[in-house]
């Protein structure tokens, strides 16, 4: 038997049973195009993920937590001081692998709003901070100042917003048709009088900025000569590094300290510690002495007790790593099974059809050797 005629004992068979193979065209079909779907998917998660880690400190920068003291230490709990700014100084002047160091007083967004004129912006975090968290999270100012040493020294009420927390307040440039740069304007962070000093520039991921794109490009319909304005408008993502770095206030740290958190506990007295130390290194190839460098001072400050932990990008570049592994497994598993069916259908017809064929050849045999 030649090719031709392989050929189109095949397209035959194809042919008399179309249904079955429909089926099983269609089983392989969806096996490759889960495949090839999943593989984009993918590819689009991992560099969303690599895009949010980068956005947020880069590969750099460690975060000092609290921690539980250990079971060893238990009765030492009492003792521990937490985060606090002499902790810093200390960092500063004892751990020269680390170049620069960041505290931060967080505020409770829940119970500090930010409001001006009745509106009220949804805020990411609102934060005391020294000007050293610029380097520390990849910050741009794009119109107006940051914080100087007389902001911090006389607790100024002066504050720097990002544009979601502008668009909120003043309105967005997509809906007043003009970029509003609210420089000097007065808002209010937990009833009290804040005036902005300065304003972010604006962050959005290399998907979103695509999509805007699209988006601009279809916002002016003609129909009848009648220009439509469709704007655009993007989905506010909760805990997005992107969304979080647009809508986030920052204040002077002594500010932070002295106007909401001087007495906020439950006793009336002062409340010192910090909710974060960040640092960077100064050279990724010496992690380890510096993160050394800084568990020693941390012991130190710290009266020897282990209440704080560090937490690296490696651990955020792990966890990428488990995830994406796990959705090429998913996506294994799926195409699979996809191409399995297709294909045992096709099997199950050629063995059905084998069966039948030799069947006949046996019957035709027995009737020649009864005659």
């Amino acid at each position: 038997m030649n090719l031709y005629n392989a050929i189109l004992i095949g397209l035959k068979d194809i042919w008399a049973h179309k249904f079955r193979t429909l089926l099983t065209m269609l089983g392989i079909v969806l096996g490759v195009s889960s495949l090839v779907a999943m593989a984009a998917v993918i590819t689009g998660m991992e560099k969303g993920m690599k895009e949010s880690m980068i956005a947020m400190g880069g590969l750099d920068k460690v975060r000092i937590d609290d921690e539980d003291v250990p079971v060893w230490q238990d009765h030492l709990r009492d003792q521990s001081p937490g985060r606090l700014i002499r902790d810093v100084h200390a960092l500063q002047a004892s751990a020269p692998l680390v170049k620069t160091i960041s505290p931060e007083m967080r505020l409770d967004w829940r119970s500090t709003r930010v409001t001006s004129k009745g509106k009220t912006a949804s805020t990411s975090e609102i934060v005391g901070v020294w000007p050293a968290v610029l380097e520390m999270n990849l910050y741009e100012l794009e119109h107006g100042r940051f914080f100087c040493d007389l902001d911090e020294e006389f607790a100024n009420s002066v504050c720097v917003i990002g544009t979601g927390v502008r668009d909120q307040l003043f309105g967005s440039p997509e809906q007043t048709g003009e970029t509003m740069v609210p420089i000097g304007k007065t808002i209010q962070i937990g009833g009290q009088p804040f005036t902005i000093v300065g304003m972010f520039r604006h962050y959005e991921s290399e998907q979103e900025r695509k999509l805007k794109e699209l988006a601009k490009k279809q916002q002016q319909e003609t129909e009848g000569g009648v220009k439509r304005q469709r704007g655009w408008s993007g989905a506010k993502k909760w805990g997005d590094a992107f969304w979080r770095k647009n809508n986030v206030v920052y204040m002077p740290l002594n500010t932070a300290w002295i106007k909401f958190r001087a007495a906020s506990n439950e006793d009336g007295t002062p409340d010192p510690r910090l909710t974060d130390i960040d640092i960077k290194i100064a050279d990724l190839d010496l992690l380890e002495p510096a993160l050394q460098q800084a568990r020693n001072v941390m012991l130190t400050m710290h009266n020897g007790i282990v209440d704080f932990e560090f937490e690296t990008e490696e651990n955020q570049i792990n966890d990428i790593r488990t995830r994406i592994r796990n959705m090429r497994i998913s996506q294994g598993v799926i195409a699979g099974l996809s191409l399995l069916v297709g294909g045992n259908r096709d099997h199950e017809h050629h063995a059905r059809q084998h069966q039948r064929t030799h069947s006949g050849n046996r019957d035709v045999q027995g009737r020649w050797s009864q005659q």
